[in-house]
Order: C-alpha cells, then sequence, then structure tokens
C-alpha cells in the first residue's frame, strides 16, 4: 500500500522520524492506524452505553416525570 500525505503531514511524520521515537514511517503510520481505530472502537461502545441508558430511562417513563412535574 502507498500512502500520500499533504506536505503538513509529512513535515510532522519527518519531525517524528527524527526524534527517534519511530524507525520507520511504517512503525508510525501502524501505530497511528491503530491508534485511530481503538479511539474510533471505544467510541462506539460509548455511543451504545449511552443508547442503552436511554432506552432504560425511556422504558422507566422517567422523562415523563422529569418533563411533567407533579407527575408521578
Amino acid at each position: 500500500m502507498d500512502v500520500t500525505l499533504p506536505a503538513d503531514l509529512r513535515k510532522q511524520v519527518d519531525q517524528e522520524l527524527a526524534s527517534g521515537r519511530y524507525q520507520s514511517p511504517d512503525q508510525l503510520i501502524e501505530q497511528a492506524v491503530r491508534q485511530f481505530l481503538d479511539e474510533r472502537q471505544r467510541g462506539q461502545r460509548r455511543l451504545d452505553a449511552l443508547r442503552r441508558i436511554g432506552e432504560a430511562v425511556d422504558r422507566a417513563g422517567l422523562y415523563e416525570r422529569v418533563l411533567v412535574p407533579g407527575r408521578d
């Protein structure tokens, strides 16, 4: 796979490589892609959890209790 980066990102990659943190551009890109995918997966899990919470609140009728004061 060949990857073409815009000049600003290429400059940052070059700076990271010069720092010695990565041995190759492939290593840096691999780590970046893994981190991106992990973050996306964590975000999806959070969204799923919030949906489940919202559904539970809805089933319990808590929205109506909060939105209509005095209604039990």
